[in-house]
């Protein structure tokens, strides 16, 4: 055999249903070597829903499966449990929006919702409105985009207020205040397809961003705070057709080439440098027939011949059957840094002391690495993971050491619980967010040395590292890092993503060091998994110099000084790496000197059922940009082109979307007032037929009357005495004026009042009114309820128009009840009648009391058949309606692609998408709502 992939096929199973129930991988990782079956099992329940999983190393023999799943009769999970991360349980309510979530490490949280089923507050364990969310209404200013958004959010990180959304949905403007009360204001410019083209940040730095046609990126410039003019960053971007860049030009100078190989896509040489100047950057990448890099050459690095050794710039990697990294060769420094942090950096630059090593890997069945051979002359070294018999939580062990015992070294939920043996615990918060890492602990009574986090929403916001001496605090805002200490310096890092690599600016607001220039650039030339290999500054010089071991290790770094090279924090694959030695990825923490991560992914199983394994142990392939899963590197033409069109179809989406949101807000209103109206007929047929269901309907509509009446008159009595006062200065016209100016705002608070009475449902007559039924209506009160309280009054003033213009029996009744009250109140406030108010406040109560003593009288007596068939017609009409209103919002979910809308994300990280609005539970409430009214014509008989 001269090949690790012959004879390996990748075998499934299915079960009669066509589901697959075993999955059969061959492992070859030397061609002399026979391949080695690996079988994992899957089990569906008798829905067809996957309901155990176990992977090769587990299937067998261990007490439970990697993952078990149990459902509810929507097919959502109910009850996930992982060997890795835990079990955790989520109760859904009555429209299937998570509404009651429980962990295995005891922690429980509940979600309220609005009427929309979006959460509005979270309550954790005890504490109630841990987190609250505020949406915009329909008073909101439909000129900043806000109605319907997230328009405030309080969680233990402090406030984020939004003051304004594009047209995409996109927040254009974001103020986050902290804790300390301190705010953090960034603006926004995006263009039609909701990408940015401006922003500023909460230093009051801009960056300014020019696209193509196609929407990449052709030009970066940066205005810092006190600049008159921006200055230009990047200069110019060339793509391919496929999207993929050619060549960019930033400012110091330098220019950088890409080729790509025309058939498949994959990169092949990458050059940067100064014109008429030696390259900074020259890598050649070479691949296996399935993509995986096989070798790279660097033809920067210099050939030097070091400890009886020729070494140079080029590393070779190879792979087993499952396309696992299983060698590694490259170079390296003085002494193989083996723990937590970084070594020593060289200064100034000097490419010498390098070292020739190779790497190998071993895996157990489970794609847990379990040893690591480091082999280089003189230098040699193993380590070893012991991975838990049940699970793959695994713990670096040495020869001698006791077995671990991973119930104290992990928590319930796989939180890692110390960073290695002999170091102060790890402390994690209720959502399994690293929260402090303690580096030192001192029992002396001196502080320990440890470094603390800030969550907001799943994302990091704040870190603070705390020594004996120092205090260094870092905010995270869009684009831009606050960096202060207790020392006096104040720094603020503006980071400009290119349309490749990126540009850090550091600008000292004070305690700027010496030795390092002001408002400095520093110009990422980056690897293509993200990793900052050399930072240039704005002539083009060269600052640092890092390279790295396959799995995230710095294995050689120098810089020209030691202010400079202390500055750089963004390193393996473009993240931080905090001075705990763990890199922040977004959604948890990676530990380069133990290859894997410190906790189970939060996405489950995306990656496949080992939670712990960083990009499926093929480093060199791909990328991990969140925490969450492995991308692939190197973008071919076909993902190009599926992410264009996947643009271009988001924004087809979106306005499909926004045709769905506002067809969704009409049929739910018109559910309601039809829901609302036949539970309100059914107490006045029940009006009808029994006494005292009557007495209890009259003193709820007597009460609410009153307590109306009751409020409008302490508004009556404020325009009256500001009638008055006008009228003392202004003379008899003043007083007309007044009395105008007080009807009108009085006027306007009691349809107010209307307005609220008949959204709560307690303004309805005693009386059974056939004519509430009708559909059209309905369909107009839903209307009503969809306004705003301005629009609302003016539309009740238009309808008062016109039955004054066309006045119908209850229009006139209603035209005398208006012109009495507004007689008996200007009369009074002209004569200066003592105790006016309160008059005028009586003859409204009664004229209300009047109409109240119509409607029981009128209950008091036998429906008759006219009106009964009518109703009966209405019912049937509004069956109809419900019907064909439930047939558009079906045609809108189909053009919008989607089953559900309004599935806000603030939780998501934590409980999971909301279900949100789903074309199922519409439905439902439909037919709920038909329900009643069937009910309801069942009682007209």
């Amino acid at each position: 055999m001269t090949n690790v992939h012959a004879r390996t096929p990748d075998i499934v199973a299915v079960d009669g249903r066509g589901l697959p129930v075993r999955q059969i991988g061959y492992l070859r990782s030397q061609a002399s070597a026979p391949a080695v079956a690996l079988i994992a099992r899957q089990h569906f329940d008798g829905a067809g829903r996957l309901a155990e999983q176990w992977d090769p190393r587990l299937f067998g023999h261990a007490p439970r499966p990697n993952q078990s799943m149990i459902y509810d009769l929507q097919g959502e999970p109910l009850h996930i449990d992982s060997v890795d991360a835990g079990w955790r349980l989520i109760l859904p309510g009555l429209a299937g929006a998570p509404l009651l979530h429980w962990d295995a490490r005891g922690n429980r949280w509940r979600v309220h919702h609005d009427s929309q089923l979006r959460p509005v507050a979270l309550d954790e364990n005890s504490d109630l409105n841990v987190e609250t969310f505020t949406y915009g209404d329909a008073a909101q200013d439909a000129g900043h985009n806000l109605r319907g958004q997230l328009l405030e959010q309080v969680d233990p990180s402090g406030t984020l207020r939004c003051d304004s959304y594009g047209l995409a949905g996109l927040p254009l403007r974001q103020a986050r205040t902290f804790t300390d009360s301190s705010v953090h204001a960034t603006e926004r410019i995006l263009d039609a397809f909701g990408a940015p083209v401006s922003q500023t940040d909460a230093g009051g730095h801009r960056q300014h961003l020019r696209l193509d046609v196609a929407g990449q990126l052709k030009a970066v410039d940066l205005q810092l705070k006190l600049d008159a003019a921006p200055q230009p960053i990047m200069l110019a971007a060339h793509y391919n057709a496929a999207g993929q860049i050619e060549r960019q030009d930033t400012a110091n100078g330098v220019s950088s080439r890409w080729v790509h190989d025309p058939v498949d896509g994959r990169l092949c040489t990458f050059q940067a440098g100064k014109p008429g100047a030696d390259l900074r950057q020259d890598l050649t990448y070479l691949y296996d027939l399935v993509g995986n890099v096989v070798r790279i050459d660097d033809r920067t690095v210099a050939t030097v011949h070091f400890a009886n050794q020729r070494v140079d710039g080029h590393r070779e990697f190879t792979y087993d059957s499952l396309y696992r990294l299983v060698g590694a060769s490259g170079f390296e420094g003085q002494a193989p840094h083996l723990q937590p942090g970084l070594p020593t950096p060289i200064i100034p630059i000097d490419p010498g002391p390098r070292f020739n090593y190779s790497q190998q890997y071993e895996y157990d069945s489970g794609n847990n690495l379990t040893r690591l051979r480091h082999i280089r002359d003189g230098n040699n070294h193993t380590r070893i993971m012991r991975i838990d018999p049940n699970s793959n939580r695994g713990m670096r062990w040495a020869g001698g050491d006791p077995n671990p015992d991973f119930d104290t070294l992990f928590d319930a939920h796989g939180n890692q619980s110390f960073l290695q043996a002999g170091t102060p615990p790890l402390a994690w918060n209720s959502r399994d967010q690293l929260s402090r890492v303690t580096m030192i602990k001192r029992d002396s009574g001196l502080g320990d040395d440890e470094e603390t986090y800030l969550y907001s929403q799943g994302e990091r916001v704040g870190k603070t590292h705390t020594t004996i001496t120092t205090v260094q605090e870092t905010r995270y805002l869009d684009g831009l890092e606050l960096h202060t200490s207790n020392g006096g310096e104040i720094l603020h890092v503006i980071s400009l993503e290119l349309a490749y690599g990126s540009v850090r600016c550091l600008h000292w607001e004070a305690g700027q060091p010496g030795g390092i220039e002001a408002d400095q650039l520093r110009f990422s030339l980056d690897e293509p998994h993200g990793s900052c290999t050399l930072e240039l500054d704005r002539h083009g010089e060269l600052i640092s110099l890092e390279f790295y071991y396959p799995f995230g290790g710095t294995a050689w770094r120098a810089g020209r000084s030691l202010i400079e090279v202390g500055y750089k924090t963004i390193r393996y694959s473009g993240k931080e790496l905090d001075a705990s030695g763990l890199y922040h990825f977004g959604a948890r923490y990676y530990a380069p000197w133990l290859q894997r991560w410190i906790s189970a992914d939060p996405a489950g199983d995306v990656d496949g059922l080992n939670l712990y394994g960083f990009v499926a142990n093929n480093p060199t392939t791909y990328a991990d940009d969140g925490g969450l899963m492995r991308l692939l590197k190197v973008e071919t033409p076909a993902q190009r082109d599926m992410r264009k069109a996947a643009a271009k179809e988001r924004q087809l989406q979106h306005n499909a979307k926004l045709k769905l949101s506002i067809g969704v807000a009409r049929f739910t209103d018109i559910l309601k007032m039809s829901t609302r109206r036949a539970i309100d007929a059914q107490t006045q047929l029940a009006n009808h037929r029994s006494g005292s269901a009557l007495f209890r309907s009259s003193t709820r509509r007597i009460g609410s009357h009153l307590a109306a009446q009751g409020a409008s008159y302490g508004v009556g009595i404020g325009m009256g005495i500001a009638g008055a006062a006008f009228g003392s200065v202004a003379g008899p016209g003043g007083t007309a004026l007044g009395a105008i100016i007080g009807f009108t705002v009085t006027k306007a608070v009691s349809i107010g009042l209307d307005y609220a009475l008949e959204n709560a449902g307690i303004g309805a007559s005693v009386k059974f009114k056939s004519k509430k039924l009708d559909p059209i209506r309905i369909v107009k009160k839903g209307e009503y309820h969809v306004m705003d309280s301005l629009e609302y009054v003016r539309k009740k003033g238009a309808d008062l128009i016109d039955a004054t213009a066309s006045p119908t029996k209850k229009g006139l009744w209603k035209l005398t009840k208006e012109g009495v009250n507004t007689g008996t109140s200007t009369a009074l406030k002209a004569s200066a009648t003592a105790g006016g108010s309160e008059i005028s406040a009586m003859v409204k109560t009664a004229m209300g009391a009047i109409e109240i003593v119509h409607e029981i009288i009128g209950a008091g007596r036998a429906l008759t058949e006219e009106k009964i068939d009518l109703a009966d017609q209405y019912i049937n009409g509004l069956i109809n309606l419900l019907n064909e209103e439930m047939a558009v919002v079906d045609k809108l979910f189909d053009d919008a692609g989607l089953e559900a809308i309004n599935t806000y994300v603030p939780l998501e990280k934590m409980v999971g998408p909301s279900n949100g609005i789903t074309r199922r539970g519409l439905r439902r409430g439909m037919e709920a709502a038909i329900g009643h009214l069937k009910q309801t014509q069942s009682m007209l008989r």
